[in-house]
């Protein structure tokens, strides 16, 4: 799903019109209408205001990720080249952990 999708079914979900979701947002409904035709690119004030107001990351209106409240999440930025095979080991495992458990992610 396109951006524009994710943003018109949002507002959908939370029964408002794009004159409405305009409003809310200090925009013009013009505006919300490009948005969800993707005639009009988000800058990125717009797509942290969109997130805040919906509650989602942003990740997940630019279709990175399906999951509306976490985006990708970072284990490590580097490994050092000592890491020997069991930390590696442990370290794959802790990944696939985190996946399939994501922090912050309500039960």
């Amino acid at each position: 799903m396109d951006t524009g999708k994710r943003i018109s079914s949002l507002r959908k979900k939370r029964g408002l019109n794009q004159e409405q979701l305009a409003t809310e947002l200090n925009v013009s409904p013009s505006t919300i209408a490009m948005w969800e035709t993707n005639k009009r690119a988000l800058k990125d004030e717009s797509l942290t205001l969109l997130a805040d107001f919906f509650n989602v990351s942003t990740d997940y209106l630019l279709g990175r990720t399906e999951d509306k409240e976490n985006g990708p999440t970072l284990v490590a930025a580097h490994l050092d080249d000592d890491v020997s095979e069991e930390d590696m080991e442990d370290i794959l495992k802790y990944i696939e952990f985190r996946k399939n458990n994501p922090l912050g992610k309500k039960k």
